[in-house]
């Protein structure tokens, strides 16, 4: 689980990311229909080039291309949830095929024109590779890949397959290519300063935890999953019981103690795909997704009897109110937010340190 201390380490922070940028759900939708025409393109290579004759690499590969790529496409469309690992697949299938002909082309037979058409597609690995994997990740396989192809263009010049057109040819790609990269990077680093700077405004300094701002962002996008696909959504909301007495009589640092505490124990306890808020002074929030009410509850309860283990000297008897509320089709962020706070209020009546339900 991720520290409450530093917002930006740990599970939190691709989930967020991933919900600030607008390219993580069209990556899925440009895949599912590049991945069948990509298919149905090897197909097509596959049986034009059989009248005039294939290579080894693509005698071997354009097959495994089409039926690869077609099987990652109904994988993606079956289980949209595959899309971590369907992705980079292709993506890897891509990379090999490429790096395959034109060691083929380097080291065995040369083309007399300087380079095969295929090397115009190496820049695909490299746009490709950071849109699929993090950044500092991306630019290692990147400069990995280009260097593999440097050295069987060494091995091949050693070999005396090379003339001067093909020695001008790779100069060139050698040359633009290490400016691709460069100028991937530059880009790349700019939109995850802007994606943290944005994260920056949905982040409590105190806990660490999302704030207020960002629970009613996730909570349109999780209300449009509860309405079109039907699927179970809860909410719980908390609040530390006599807070104001504790801040009254140890002091403000004691009071921050207490709460960073409590976020800590939050995260503690709650599954990655949940995500634990600070809605702001003592009162905190915890989203579950995929969660029915009465899973809602238990969850409610076991943090309920995690806190009441908290120990934050000076403070003594640190315990939280929780209201629980499972979202309904009809809902909005402001009334599902309504019936759980509620809930809280009637857990404080009657008596605190318990779990109502809205």
């Amino acid at each position: 689980m991720a520290q409450a201390g530093n917002p930006y380490t740990g599970a939190n922070l691709y989930p967020t990311l991933e919900l600030l940028d607008p390219l993580h759900p069209l990556r899925r939708r440009m895949a599912l229909w590049l991945l069948p025409l990509g298919a149905l393109l090897a197909l097509v290579a596959f049986a034009a080039s059989r009248a005039v004759g294939l290579d080894p690499v693509d005698r071997f590969f354009l097959p495994l291309l089409a039926l690869g790529f077609s099987l990652l496409a109904l994988a993606l469309w079956s289980l949209p949830r595959t899309s971590s690992w369907v992705l980079p697949l292709a993506h890897g299938l891509v990379a090999t095929y490429l790096l395959a002909t034109l060691a083929f082309q380097l080291l065995i037979a040369p083309n007399p024109f300087g380079l095969s058409p295929a090397a115009h597609w190496v820049p695909f690995v490299y746009f490709s590779s950071f849109l699929f994997f993090r950044s500092h990740q991306a630019v290692r396989l990147a400069l990995l890949y280009l260097l593999t192809l440097f050295l069987l263009s060494l091995l091949g010049a050693f070999r005396g397959h090379f003339h001067a057109e093909h020695l001008n040819a790779l100069a060139q790609f050698f040359g633009a290519n290490l400016a691709y990269v460069s100028l991937l990077y530059m880009l790349v680093r700019i939109r995850e300063g802007y994606l943290e700077a944005r994260l920056d405004a949905y982040t409590d300094p105190l806990t660490g935890l999302r704030n207020r701002r960002y629970l009613d962002l996730v909570l349109e996008r999780e209300l449009f999953r509860v309405q079109r696909y039907r699927r179970p959504l809860s909410l719980l909301v908390l609040d530390l019981d006599n807070f104001k007495r504790i801040n009254d009589t140890h002091g403000h640092p004691v009071g921050d103690r207490v709460l960073k505490a409590l976020a800590r124990c939050l995260e503690e306890h709650i599954r990655q795909s949940d995500r634990a808020v600070r809605l702001g002074g003592e009162e905190f929030a915890v989203l579950l997704a995929e969660t029915p009410l009465a899973q809602a509850v238990r969850m409610a309860s076991r943090l309920r009897q995690a806190v009441a283990t908290l120990r934050v000297f000076p403070a003594e008897g640190i315990s939280v109110s929780i209201g629980v509320a499972e979202a309904r089709p009809e809902d909005s962020p402001l009334s599902l937010l309504k019936r759980a706070d509620d809930a809280l209020y009637q857990a404080k009546r009657r008596g605190k340190n318990r779990v109502e339900v809205g």
